[in-house]
């Protein structure tokens, strides 16, 4: 009789205890959706990437991590592809409408996170668009460039050059277009403005103008500032023994158009091409450039007041705007005569660094 009240007891106790397990089990299926999304959530997901992401049973590898506004983007707006999960989270979120939509594809083209997080924080719409279309491996060497331009990079990439501040500086003096065509329009006067075959003069331009009065023969007219220059040089180089003069300075829209008509007339487009700007494309019309002269003699470049100049203009100013050798930057043929102002910081760069204007422009004004 004991036996058969102590078996009786036992079972019982494990129908009570085989309950008990199933509660349990219960308990733990029915508990556990709520405690993964919870833990999710407690990382700052939402609702819907929570929901989302227990589905995939991915709770672990969420919870592991902190938290990454990408990720949670990616997820509800059912871009989220689990092989880039260690990549997302290494891709700032942007404000976007179409950052979501373009991820996959940039991770995809191999761009890395870096260069992903950096085309999205500094560059347009029209830059993420073209490196969409255009997978370019070493589109970060033109970005290491400082006066990069990223609405310029489908030009940058058809130069042909190894160096890739050659390309960039190339392009961004438009060197890859055809001249005289399409014109930057510079309408404000500036000692640093810029004026070549690229930027343009309006027929109207006039600068506020000086009459020169030293190493000027003839009737010459220079800006204020140019013309002060001119009368310190034209000082220092009296006292060292040297005679300078002008032959040309501040010529007007219609005077270049005679200007240019004459050289054709007398030495053809060849000449033309090389030596003469177009109206609204020289340089004197912006009342800062002059064509010097030796007194002592000429052609200009063998006289001793061309050496002197060459070395001890920048001083005062004025750069030899054309110098032999820079012809793929200028435009132009070399003019031993042509000197123009920029001021003395900026002339003494260029003189000690060996490059032109044009270069000068590009690399730290034109930015």
């Amino acid at each position: 009789m004991k036996k058969k009240k102590r078996l009786k007891r036992k079972i019982k106790l494990l129908i009570v205890l085989i309950f008990l397990v199933i509660i349990g089990i219960l308990s733990v299926i029915l508990l556990r959706p709520v405690i993964c999304k919870n833990m999710i959530r407690s990382k700052g997901y939402s609702n819907e990437a929570a929901e989302l992401f227990f589905k995939s049973d991915m709770t672990k590898e969420i919870t592991d991590k902190e938290y990454s506004k990408t990720v949670d983007e990616m997820i509800i707006n059912n871009k989220y592809k689990s092989e880039y999960l260690d990549k997302y989270y290494e891709i700032k979120y942007v404000d976007d409408k179409l950052f979501v939509d373009n991820i996959n594809s940039l991770i995809e083209k191999e761009y890395s996170t870096s260069l992903i997080n950096t085309i999205y924080t500094k560059y347009s719409s029209d830059m993420i668009n073209y490196l969409m279309e255009n997978k370019l491996y070493d589109i970060d060497k033109y970005i290491e460039v400082e006066i990069f331009k990223p609405d310029l990079i489908s030009r940058y990439v058809k130069i042909n050059t190894k160096e890739y501040k050659d390309k960039v500086l190339y392009v961004n003096m438009h060197r890859d277009e055809d001249v005289y065509k399409n014109p930057v329009i510079v309408d404000t006067y500036s000692t640093s403005m810029l004026v070549n075959k690229h930027y343009s003069l309006t027929s109207d331009y006039k600068p506020n103008l000086v009459r020169l009065n030293n190493c000027s023969t003839d009737d010459h007219y220079l800006s204020k500032e140019a013309k002060e220059a001119w009368d310190k040089m034209c000082k220092a180089a009296t006292k060292d023994g040297y005679q300078l003069d002008v032959t040309s300075s501040y010529r007007s829209y219609s005077d270049q158009t005679a200007t240019e008509k004459y050289y054709l007339k007398l030495y053809g487009q060849s000449y033309v091409n090389k030596y003469v700007a177009k109206p609204g494309f020289s340089e004197h019309q912006t009342g800062l450039a002059l064509d010097v002269k030796s007194k002592n003699g000429s052609p200009f470049k063998t006289t001793k007041e061309y050496t002197w100049m060459v070395k001890n203009s920048y001083k005062y100013g004025f750069i030899l705007r054309f110098p032999e050798g820079k012809e793929a930057f200028t435009g132009y043929n070399p003019e031993s005569w042509h000197f123009r102002f920029v001021g003395e910081d900026i002339a003494k760069y260029i003189h000690e660094n060996d490059i032109t204007y044009d270069e000068y422009f590009a690399l730290f004004i034109d930015k």
